[in-house]
């Protein structure tokens, strides 16, 4: 998986010469522009009836290519083609797809506005992250990390509530929640597995699992918001813990910590399940 090393004794000199564009903006500037395209897009998306998702489409593609050539302009990456760039579009792909989707179930009437502006903030931090954390060892690279986990994990629930609300058909729905989790655990890998073939077989393991847990759901009647904590419950060990392991810090604190997690996760679901049996 290429990840571009951070030389501390050259990265000024030359970020001085090549961050500029012939415009004289900052190639990062073209971040909150895409965002901004994209908030508006999935604005009219969600005012749009009756709902076109050609138009949702058309918008994640845009971010998607966007993305990836805001990427490929890093001054100081050697990104120069599709296998390159393709680990770090994950997130913001499909957290514009998750947000399309959430918020056009969710969200009706004047409530379009202020929830695309939003999404277009949270897949702006993703852009700055992606962004930030191609230099392993650059100043944004801690920061970076740190916002797109977040942002995964946003992203999985997202989706994960989606398709129960969408009430698709068994088979499918498992097919369509391993897929996405395979795709979002590449990014938790990233930085802890060098090897891409390595850690799309990992990613591959932890969508299977997340996959067979929404199969067991089939049989315990929970539905939406919470069914789609146990995934992400799920998800956060799966990925947490082979990260852990593969970067050799798993130990019985890190065990616990997880643990916890867990526990209140699983508590949060109960208490929600006995307030709606109430």
């Amino acid at each position: 998986m290429t990840q571009t090393t951070y030389d501390s004794t050259s990265w000024r000199h030359d970020d001085e010469q090549a961050t500029f564009n012939l415009s004289g903006l900052p190639r990062s500037a073209y971040i909150p522009l895409l965002a901004v395209i994209y908030g508006l897009g999935l604005a009219l998306y969600i005012a749009v009836e009756p709902t076109q998702p050609w138009l949702l489409l058309a918008i994640v593609a845009l971010v998607g290519l966007g993305s990836d050539g805001i990427l490929r302009s890093h001054p100081r990456a050697d990104l120069r083609g599709p296998a390159d760039t393709a680990p770090y579009l994950f997130v913001p792909v499909l957290l514009a797809l998750a947000s399309g989707l959430f918020l056009e179930e969710m969200v009706e009437g004047y409530w379009a506005a202020p929830a695309a502006t939003g999404a277009a903030v949270l897949l702006g931090a993703a852009l700055y992250g992606e962004y930030g954390s191609v230099l392993s060892g650059g100043p944004s690279y801690a920061l970076g990390r740190l916002v797109l986990n977040m942002l995964t994990y946003v992203a999985a629930f997202g989706f994960y509530a989606v398709v129960y609300e969408f009430h698709i058909e068994l088979l499918p729905a498992a097919f369509a929640i391993g897929l996405f989790s395979m795709l979002l655990a590449i990014e938790v890998l990233r930085e802890a597995e060098a090897d891409a073939y390595r850690a799309l077989v990992f990613s591959a393991a932890i969508g299977i699992v997340v996959a067979e847990v929404r199969w067991a759901l089939y049989f315990v009647p929970l539905d939406g918001f919470l069914a789609a904590i146990v995934l992400l419950i799920v998800f956060y060990q799966a990925s947490g813990l082979v990260q852990h392991h593969l970067t050799s810090h798993l130990n019985r604190g890190v065990a616990a910590e997880f643990s916890l997690v867990t526990a209140i996760g699983i508590a949060v679901v109960i208490a929600g399940r006995l307030l709606s049996l109430g």
